[in-house]
């Protein structure tokens, strides 16, 4: 069905009454986007999106660059070099992970590491394990052992 003077009129109508335009679309028997259409065609004031209705736009004045947080990294006695504008930078450790690193000492943390006092055990490794004998003997339990734990546990607790 074609747009007449008489549905122009009464688009006009509903459209001023504030209807939306899927329900002038059934009213009319026209599509909701054959509504769109014509509104624009004939100059009918727009109409905000009902999608961004409850959306806030920013304010530009106020939009802030990240602000990025200066860390404080431990000195090994080295001094951080400035640059010519007297600003820090951070150069990064090189290491190889694809070489055990036998020099280390036991990894086993020993306090909470919050606390001023905390620390690794640094014991001599035992083999290429992380830790010393006495923590891998904690760290790494067979399934055997476990089980046979377990059951000395139970027949101790009977």
């Amino acid at each position: 069905m074609p747009w007449n003077d008489e549905n122009v009129a009464r688009l006009r109508e509903l459209w001023d009454q504030g209807l939306p335009t899927a329900q002038i679309g059934k009213l009319l028997e026209f599509t909701k986007n054959a509504v769109v259409g014509k509104a624009h065609r004939i100059g009918l004031e727009r109409r905000p999106s009902p999608i961004r209705r409850t959306a806030v736009k920013p304010d530009r004045k106020k939009a802030r660059s990240p602000i990025i947080p200066k860390l404080n990294f431990e000195n090994n006695g080295n001094q951080n070099k400035e640059n010519s504008n007297g600003n820090s930078y951070f150069k990064p450790v090189i290491k190889n992970f694809f070489l055990p690193n036998q020099t280390r000492g036991c990894e086993w943390p020993i306090g909470h590491p919050e606390e001023q006092s905390f620390h690794f055990c640094s014991k001599k490794r035992f083999d290429n394990k992380p830790y010393c004998l006495d923590h891998c003997a904690v760290a790494y339990v067979s399934p055997e052992k476990e089980e046979e734990r377990r059951h000395i546990n139970q027949v101790a607790y009977s």
